[in-house]
């Protein structure tokens, strides 16, 4: 049998993962149909991630399909939305059915573990792309934005940012020590539980996928404030401190980006119910600052000011 799209759609792709009964009609047809409950609001968010820039070239399908779904439901988490359904366009240099068959079995796991269904999708053929639309569901009016910090308020981060900089650095030299940062960078856990649960607590949300200090400088932006940032504050995991010195752990957990971890804003009053939330969801969850009125982000604590921090994020020009 030739391998044509539509076969290679139907091998691959037509029974992935997790299965809704909210999905009128999923793939097969010009659209997908939708129930969206009443009280109720849709988040939906795109990205494409390119081999070469967003993941190194030859990767295997596995792991492509866990960083590209990954960077995909973040968004979901920073806007405190339960997944609830996606699609995939993807874009192959030609067909490899190791490959292909690796990325549908991975993609599939990754559906069923977050209960999102895939309802749709294109492919076509060009230089390796991966193009992820995700939708989740918020109750009405509780959806969180980059643009509500106030002055006054606690800036904190989940997890240990920095350390799918490091990952990279390592896969890139072909190392197969450090499997902790390995791993941070290969299958990153998008913070869906915590999104979710803070939806009442937090101010403004965002995801690090570009560094932390460029998205929390986003996210300040947004919300027409700034932020001052303890470097003594900053968590940095007992791995990465085997990986660099002190100094260079820092710059990655600051400047790197890919953790997609949450980095958030919240009133001091919400302190304990954060520790809380830290404790059942078991993901480490650090103050590292507060909301300042004068814009940009200001680094203190010792040695700070000794920094040599050459980039404040990614950029993709």
């Amino acid at each position: 049998m030739a391998d044509d799209e539509f076969t290679i759609i139907d091998r691959y792709f037509s029974a992935i993962g997790w299965q809704s009964d909210h999905v009128a009609l999923g793939p097969g047809d010009d659209c997908a149909v939708l129930r969206v409950p009443d009280g109720f609001e849709l988040c939906v968010s795109t990205d494409t991630l390119v081999s070469g820039v967003h993941f190194p070239k030859d990767c295997s399908g596995d792991m492509v399909a866990r960083r590209s779904f990954a960077a995909a439901v973040s968004d979901l988490a920073a806007m405190g939305a339960s997944p609830y359904s996606f699609t995939g366009a993807l874009t192959l240099p030609g067909i490899d059915h190791g490959w292909l068959s690796k990325f549908s079995e991975e993609l599939s796991r990754l559906s069923v573990d977050f209960e999102i269904p895939l309802v749709g999708g294109n492919l076509s053929r060009g230089p390796l792309t991966l193009t992820f639309t995700v939708m989740g569901l918020v109750p009405s009016g509780q959806a969180l934005k980059r643009s509500g910090a106030n002055v006054g308020e606690d800036v904190y981060v989940t997890g240990y940012p920095g350390d799918a900089g490091a990952g990279l650095l390592l896969l890139e030299e072909a190392e197969g020590r450090f499997p902790s940062l390995l791993d941070a960078y290969q299958s990153p856990q998008p913070r869906i539980e915590v999104g979710e649960q803070l939806r009442l607590i937090a101010s403004a949300v965002i995801d690090v996928s570009d560094g932390l200090l460029a998205d929390l400088r986003h996210l300040t932006d947004s919300s027409e404030v700034g932020a001052k940032v303890d470097v003594n504050r900053i968590p940095v995991s007992a791995e990465m401190l085997l990986f660099a010195s002190p100094d260079e752990a820092l710059s990655l957990a600051l400047t790197a980006g890919d953790d997609y971890e949450l980095c958030f804003s919240a009133n001091t009053s919400s302190r304990g119910q954060i520790e809380k939330l830290a404790v059942s969801t078991s993901v480490l969850i650090t103050r590292i600052g507060s909301i300042v009125k004068t814009p940009g982000i200001a680094l203190s604590g010792e040695g700070a000011g000794a920094l040599d921090i050459e980039s404040t994020g990614y950029q993709h020009f």
